[in-house]
């Protein structure tokens, strides 16, 4: 792998949003050291099985966008390079692909009903790829959906984009099952499998994400800490109804963390979202709210006791997947770069969203200074 801490650099251009953009060569930029680029293809959109029909498949998570990182020299640039930042597109099509000039580029990953060839797989859910950098990764696969009815069916949790410098593939969002959506998956762990209760997101930087041992299939679990935070604590179900006895209703903590975006460093440490469940009980209807992610990590699924949930999961941040829906539920949607968490039916937008995060860009250089 190429020594990407080889050179001090003192600024770095971030693009963040879909678009063309125009990047200017400085005129005092340091010809000695080449200019480092991370280029990450838009998160695909996760499925929603009443849009795409009724099945399994039809209730996917979205794969990651690639990566590709490289180190160009400064007199193979052009006064000026066209930035392209990747959009994120419709579940059954492939996320847009981001670029720097002709240098390098990274398609976007698939989305949950997509199954073209992107980069040499041809595969629903994968993950898009880098090409022509010095390292080129590619995105994590969507969470596989499940569905049996309207009620009893989860959405897979969103790929994660590769993490920064391209040390690792993105990875594989959780999987959906009886119930409950797959948690996101962050740079760095897969999200958890959903069971009654949602899976948890994927860690970031620092702590893998491992499978949680819950006290009951309906008990709501924390999400995973990151390098700089920790993840989402769990909720203590919530009922809705006093006539069931009253509860002890508290709401998890969101997660912390937070992430180091320098010229010289790229270090995304946020924690992981928590599961969700929500459903019947006797006289009361009881939630356990799930949540977001901190950079870098993936959004918490939800998952419903008997009926209906009613209840969004929970987004991924930079480069992480969105958490998948229950039946009703919505889709969690991925961070830049990540895969958008599948739904198991009928999503509460009424339509199939475009929850896939679109693509970023970060340019690391060196000017001179008088």
């Amino acid at each position: 792998m190429a020594n990407f801490h080889s050179y001090l650099y003192n600024v770095v251009d971030v693009y963040d949003c879909y678009g063309s953009f125009t990047w200017t060569k400085p005129s005092d930029i340091d010809e000695d050291k080449p200019i480092l680029v991370h280029v990450w293809g838009a998160g695909g959109s996760g499925s929603d099985a009443y849009n795409g029909g009724s099945s399994s498949q039809a209730a996917s998570g979205g794969g990651g966008g690639g990566l590709a990182v490289k180190l160009i020299d400064v007199s193979s640039l052009g006064s000026t390079e066209t930035v392209t930042v990747g959009d994120t597109a419709n579940a059954a099509a492939q996320a847009g692909t981001s670029s720097f000039g002709a240098h390098c580029s990274a398609s976007g990953g698939n989305g949950g009903r997509n199954s073209t060839t992107n980069q040499g797989i041809s595969a629903y859910q994968v993950g898009g790829m880098g090409v022509g950098g010095d390292v080129n990764r590619r995105g994590g696969t969507g969470g596989t959906g499940y569905y049996a009815s309207t009620s009893n069916c989860g959405g897979g949790g969103g790929g994660s984009a590769p993490a920064p410098y391209g040390h690792h593939n993105g990875y594989q969002g959780g999987d959906a099952s009886s119930y409950g959506g797959g948690g996101g998956a962050g740079i760095g762990g897969r999200g958890n499998n959903g069971v009654y209760v949602g899976g948890e997101g994927g860690s970031s930087m620092g702590i893998s994400a491992e499978s949680q041992s819950r006290s009951s299939y309906y008990a709501c679990s924390p999400g995973a800490s990151g390098l700089f935070g920790a993840g989402a604590s769990a909720s203590v179900r919530r009922l809705l109804y006093t006539t069931y006895g009253g509860t002890t209703a508290r709401n998890g903590e969101p997660a912390q963390g937070t992430m180091i975006l320098t010229p010289n460093a790229i270090h995304l440490g946020g924690g992981a979202g928590s599961s969700g469940c929500t459903g019947a009980i006797s006289s009361g209807y009881a939630t356990g709210q799930c949540n977001s992610a901190g950079p870098g990590a993936g959004g918490g699924g939800v998952g419903s006791m008997s009926t209906n949930t009613f209840m969004n999961p929970g987004n991924g941040g930079w480069l992480g997947g969105g958490g998948g829906g229950s039946s009703y539920a919505g889709a969690g949607f991925g961070g830049n770069a990540g895969g958008g968490g599948g739904n198991g039916y009928y999503s509460t937008q009424s339509t199939e969203p475009q929850n896939g995060g679109e693509g970023l860009i970060i340019i690391q250089y060196a000017r001179k200074f008088d």
